[in-house]
């Protein structure tokens, strides 16, 4: 099951690299205007839902870079990376709560942002992305484990949702304020974490991770 999981990781990651590749070599779009923009914030990382009790993922800090090619007036194509660096605890249904172990929680996303309204030197957007999500626990415990546990890397596929201003302070440089709902998804069961005894965190297919994070950038424009 992790053989499969990790190729199709892989999968996703190789195509993601191949359109992104695609529409920076383009000649009707590499000539366009492109605006990198670093970002720092705060995430929501809310919790997973389990058979045995929830695993909860605490909120913190969050950075990354957003990347966005200019396609035509009022429309961008978006590549999207953030991650978040934080802590998992196994909250028992009717028990305690355990420190479980550091993990990162990571976004690759590619998507549109479209241009709503501009008021003078701000401009209005909203913006949406389809990608993958990775958990990575740092495999470090706390030793307040129930029972013993042993993790693993998890990627899901995930949808974002969100919307913002930018505020140009030139032609070349401004800031952006963004709010981002972000929703990894698991189609097929699976875990973050198993148990040895067979009653570690497990979530059916379907099932949705309500996340959120809060941003502000630097805007960097390069071309036209």
């Amino acid at each position: 099951m992790k053989s499969v999981q990790s190729q199709f990781s892989k999968l996703k990651i190789a195509m993601l690299v191949l359109v992104v590749s695609s529409f920076m070599y383009h000649s009707n779009i590499s000539a366009q205007k492109l605006e990198i923009t670093p970002f720092y914030g705060y995430q929501l990382n809310g919790k997973v839902i389990g058979y045995s009790g929830d695993l909860n993922i605490r909120d913190a800090s969050n950075y990354g870079v957003m990347l966005d090619i200019a396609v035509q007036n009022g429309m961008q194509v978006e590549l999207f990376y953030s991650r978040s660096d934080t802590r998992a605890d196994f909250v028992e249904f009717r028990g305690p709560t355990y420190k479980l172990t550091n993990v990162s929680v990571n976004y690759f996303q590619l998507g549109f942002l479209r241009t709503a309204k501009k008021i003078d030197n701000i401009s209005l957007y909203g913006v949406g992305s389809l990608g993958a999500t990775l958990f990575s626990p740092s495999g470090q415990d706390y030793n307040e484990t129930p029972k013993d546990y042993y993790f693993q890397d998890w990627w899901l596929f995930s949808v974002t949702l969100g919307g913002g201003a930018k505020v140009w302070i030139s032609k070349k440089v401004g800031l952006r304020f963004e709010g981002r709902l972000l929703m990894p998804i698991t189609w097929a069961g699976g875990g973050f974490m198993i148990g040895t005894g067979g009653s570690g965190l497990y979530l059916g297919g379907g099932s949705a991770i309500l996340q959120a994070s809060l941003t502000a950038g630097i805007i960097i424009a390069l071309g036209k």
